[in-house]
């Protein structure tokens, strides 16, 4: 999932952070790649079966799957002939934290299963194709499957401790690589100087790939890299839930006013707003405060329901010392009555223990330790990047052999891998490399003037029209 809406947080608050760049503007970088997102985004894409079809996922003779080395290997050509330098960053084990998101999603995998017997019962082939890809799993096998393919192909692989996002951060923090290039935005939470979007999705030639900076995000925003982290944390991430209530543009005023999560709990708690707080983000003796009043508010149902029974113990013989004296009909109503009024303090009591006290295995609150995967997140240090040579017969025979491939299609592929190697050998300098930067000399009196038209726009004033202004252009 990575972090909810920061994309379009950051397009409307810092747009100065990102901008849009060819594929071959990448030419002589080094770029980590998440390759767990990559796989995942293969086993989608790569199929067969036209309209009209079930769309179906490449396979070899054996029936096993082999879209996601399909993918792979285009892609990692493509990459090597644009001089890219690709290094594949592969997921470890996940954080204990995680094993909520994992919950989730595997309820919706269940669900989607459920979906596509009724789509197949149904015969919609477009439902049926759509719940075929969320289905979708990169699993072990895929991951060893592109392992041995890319080290076949002569590209460092580097399998992490823990997050792949995490990993290619550090990677990238250290000066090993350019970029991170994953979809999940949390990469920028683990403060990768730069981020690289689409960069697996770009199939043509003239497609752009989405570029995020990390140091103009934070500058633009006014925040520092603790505040930024809590304001990701509020947004919503994969380590725990978000306050209810709470949208990004409300977040991220409540980080600028407040600083950081402790103090926006105060704020709620001191101004009684009505936002929902998870309860894995109480301290834990507000927890404990909780819990004792939630048994608090049992017992008080418990003892008006014996309060009720007692009084109805006492009508009942009321009703029979008199039945001689009551009619037939009296003596119906008063067993209606109590009939229906002992049935509605059960019904209480049954609510009440339906919406009791939430057990949390937990002795600190939830946004504390993600906020420590965040900043101090498990990752391998001065890793040794190597590109080597391709192993043209142990590429033919993996991907011709055993997965199935036209021979002539990995035959030319070898052809381009070797012949990519061998520019890419060539020292060669960027463009960039060529010019130095320099600040304009009214660069400040710009960035005061962008400062102040974004203030007025948010306060809804009318500019008024100068001679020789900016007004009107973006």
């Amino acid at each position: 999932m990575g972090i909810k809406n920061l994309n379009k947080l950051l397009s409307e608050e810092a747009p100065e952070c990102m901008k849009m760049t060819p594929l071959k503007a990448l030419n002589g970088r080094k770029i980590a790649i998440d390759a767990s997102m990559a796989i995942y985004q293969f086993l989608i894409a790569v199929r067969q079966g036209g309209e009209g079809n079930v769309h179906q996922q490449l396979t070899n003779e054996a029936g096993e799957t082999t879209s996601h080395i399909q993918g792979m290997f285009s892609r990692t050509v493509r990459f090597l002939l644009e001089g890219i330098k690709p290094v594949y960053v592969f997921d470890g084990k996940p954080p204990t934290l995680k094993s909520g998101e994992l919950l989730k999603r595997r309820e919706k995998r269940a669900k989607a299963e459920a979906e596509l017997k009724q789509a197949k019962e149904e015969g919609d082939l477009e439902k049926e194709n759509q719940q075929n890809k969320r289905l979708v799993r990169a699993g072990t096998k895929e991951n060893d499957d592109c392992k041995k393919l890319l080290r076949l192909m002569g590209c460092p692989v580097v399998e992490a401790p823990c997050e792949a996002e995490a990993q290619c951060a550090a990677l990238c923090k250290e000066g090993k690589v350019y970029a991170s290039a994953t979809e999940d935005m949390d990469c920028l939470t683990f403060a990768t100087p730069v981020l690289l979007r689409k960069m697996t999705f770009a199939k043509e030639a003239k497609a752009e790939i989405q570029v995020l900076e990390y140091a103009k995000a934070v500058k633009a925003l006014n925040l520092t890299h603790d505040e930024f982290v809590d304001l990701c944390i509020m947004l919503g991430c994969d380590y725990c839930d978000s306050i209810g209530g709470v949208g990004p543009v409300t977040a991220l005023k409540l980080i600028k006013e407040h600083k950081n999560i402790e103090n926006v709990l105060k704020w709620i708690k001191r101004e009684g707003k009505k936002l929902k707080v998870p309860d894995s983000w109480l301290p834990q003796e507000e927890k404990e405060k909780k819990e004792e009043s939630e048994e608090e508010k049992e017992e008080e149902v418990d003892e008006k329901l014996k309060e009720v029974e007692e009084k109805e113990e006492e009508e009942v013989e009321k009703v029979e010392e008199k039945k001689e004296e009551v009619d037939a009909e009296n003596k119906s109503e008063d067993a209606n009555t109590t009939t229906t009024t002992s049935s509605s303090p059960a019904a209480a009591k049954a609510k009440a223990k339906t919406t009791g006290k939430v057990e949390i295995n937990m002795s600190e609150p939830v946004y504390i330790g993600a906020r420590r995967l965040f900043k101090e997140h498990e990752v391998l240090q001065d890793q040794t990047l190597n590109w080597k040579d391709c192993d043209g017969p142990g590429l033919t025979t993996f991907l011709v052999d055993e997965c199935g491939f036209a021979p002539d299609r990995v035959a030319s592929g070898i052809e381009k891998i070797k012949k990519a190697y061998k520019s890419n050998s060539k020292p060669q300098m960027r463009m960039d490399s060529f010019f130095t930067v320099k600040k304009a000399p009214n660069a400040d009196q710009i960035a005061k003037k962008r400062q102040a038209e974004k203030d007025s726009k948010k306060k809804g004033g009318k500019k008024a029209k100068k001679s020789g202004s900016f007004s009107g252009r973006r």
